[in-house]
């Protein structure tokens, strides 16, 4: 994978987030919304009816598989800071957050840098070219 399309990751690791957290809370919204219904619990059971035990065990479920994407997708985002954080050049680098961490456009970047747009294009390609890529586990 060429260091562009890694570092482009992190604004799809952003977005993806950002979906599962809305998922979470719609799942905890229904888990929270269904009314038990009480009655004698022959057996000694707790009385509360099945169909609204199932429905709270499977958003806990459901909840426990959405943290876990996200845990997944947040070490992904810390990784791609680490690859940013270890170019050698500190002007470099903060061309690559701003871009990639930021999402900001290289001319953008320029104006609030104080550089010309051409020295932005010129310092993005040799930052691109100072970060490492980490090797995707192929079987």
């Amino acid at each position: 994978m060429k260091p562009k399309e890694y570092l482009s990751r992190y604004a799809a690791a952003e977005r993806h987030i950002h979906y599962l957290e809305e998922q979470k809370e719609r799942w905890h919204r229904r888990a929270t919304r269904v009314t038990p219904q009480y009655g004698p619990a022959p057996g000694g059971g707790s009385g509360v009816s099945k169909p609204v035990e199932d429905a709270l065990v499977q958003a806990m479920e459901t909840e426990e598989e959405i943290a876990a994407e996200i845990s997944k997708a947040a070490g992904l985002l810390r990784e791609i800071r680490a690859a940013i954080d270890a170019v050698p050049d500190a002007i470099q680098r903060e061309v690559l957050k701003r871009r990639y961490i930021g999402m900001q456009s290289l001319e953008k970047i320029a104006g609030e840098m104080n550089y010309s747009y051409h020295w932005v294009r010129h310092l993005h390609g040799r930052a691109l070219q100072a970060v490492a890529v980490p090797q995707e586990d192929t079987p």
